[in-house]
């Protein structure tokens, strides 16, 4: 008998929000960050280094 390879499923990684990953996200001080690629304008995505519920929503960017 033949032995079942196991199937791994692809996880999504978490988006971070980071100036060092990310050249959308600026540090503005006081452990805030910006992301200033919203259509609405610049967002706060983390605020006292805790991100807040706009974290992370930056659509992935094919290369």
């Amino acid at each position: 008998m033949r032995k079942r390879r196991k199937r791994y499923s692809r996880q999504e990684k978490p988006r971070i929000c980071d100036p060092g990953m990310c050249e959308n996200c600026q540090y503005i001080g006081d452990g805030d960050f910006i992301c200033d690629d919203r259509p609405e304008g610049p967002v706060i995505v983390v605020e006292d280094w805790q991100p807040t519920e706009e974290a992370g929503r930056c659509p992935r960017r094919h290369r």
